[in-house]
């Protein structure tokens, strides 16, 4: 590189002692050395804060934040108030980063000018046993609406603010959404891509997603799942005031929200849902046309739903996980 950026790693942490060494460690450990580490202590319970100060001390690239709970949105928000990097990374507190991850990223940047880079997962089991990865070292650059197409798509990479690098000025006047517990990622994702970036996709693993038995897949259904209709309505709204051509796209997005909010909906049988279920039930149902399914799952419950038989497939799957 002809020059040394300054690469901001911001790290929100809450309730994650058992996993936060390894999380800084690996971040400290880059090869890629100019970096500042923002710390954001969301007034964690456990001995977080402490590890916190202890590793600041060790190394002064660390900066601790400490303040009051506002959730992942809002330490990742002061997180990008105090950044002073170049560009912006984001790493939550149980996971960790490959040593060559900000090293790889930046140089994508450097050479294709790219606003967002983005690289793929390594998910990994608490047994060590990896469940996912990707390692064709392949590299694909997206421009103008490209990245946005993708997104409404259902392209799995624009799901998650890990596992990218962003150039700081580039998202000015954007930040996460707080309040909301599920989507913030993605609809962090969709405004930078709303902006038409160049987008890099590197299609190599350079972070490690831990799995942990308190993220698993059938946890019971709660309020913050509506998060998941209340992000879908804001992107409609924001293509139909800044990008109706891609309405129809908009829709396939829409579909395969519902669909996924119907499929957590199964976990649940309060009533004061019911209303929620026959809503989402109906946008399936006048969307349906609008539908490219990303797979096969979705193809079949589009169908159930699209023909009055959602509640049939909810007390089968009830039958099957829920007894």
């Amino acid at each position: 590189m002809d020059r040394s950026p300054l690469v901001s790693i911001i790290i929100p942490v809450y309730g994650t002692e058992d996993y936060l060494p390894g999380c800084i460690e690996s971040v400290c450990g880059q090869s890629y050395k100019n970096t500042q580490i923002i710390l954001v202590d969301d007034q964690s319970p456990d001995s977080c804060p402490e590890i916190c100060d202890r590793y600041a001390e060790q190394d002064h690239r660390i900066l601790v934040i400490h303040q009051e709970n506002k959730g992942v949105s809002g330490a990742r928000n002061t997180g990008i108030r105090h950044a002073d990097g170049d560009y912006i990374m984001f790493v939550d507190s149980d996971d960790e980063l490959y040593p060559n991850a900000v090293e790889t990223l930046l140089n994508d940047a450097m050479e294709y000018d790219a606003d967002v880079v983005s690289a793929t997962k390594k998910v990994v089991d608490e047994n060590d046993k990896v469940l996912k990865s990707c390692e064709d070292e392949r590299c694909t650059v997206y421009r103008e609406f490209e990245p946005l197409l993708l997104s409404l798509g259902g392209d799995s990479e624009t799901n998650s603010a890990c596992a990218k690098l962003f150039r700081a000025t580039f998202f000015s006047g954007i930040g996460f959404e707080e309040g909301q517990n599920i989507n913030e990622d993605g609809y962090f994702i969709f405004q930078c891509y709303m902006r038409k970036p160049v987008l890099v996709q590197h299609n190599v693993s350079v972070y490690q997603y831990n799995v942990r038995q308190s993220s698993g897949s059938r946890q019971a259904f709660s309020d913050k799942y509506l998060s998941m209709l209340y992000f879908c309505e804001r992107k409609l709204q924001l293509i139909a005031e800044h990008c109706p051509q891609y309405t129809e796209q908009a829709y396939n997005m829409a579909v395969r929200t519902h669909l996924q909010f119907l499929d957590v909906l199964c976990r649940t049988t309060e009533k004061k849902y019911k209303a929620l279920a026959k809503e989402s039930v109906q946008t399936v149902r006048r969307l349906y046309r609008y539908h490219h399914p990303i797979h096969d799952h979705h193809r079949k419950l589009a169908w159930i739903t699209a023909h009055g038989l959602y509640p049939l497939y909810k007390l089968a799957v009830r039958l099957k996980y829920f007894r």
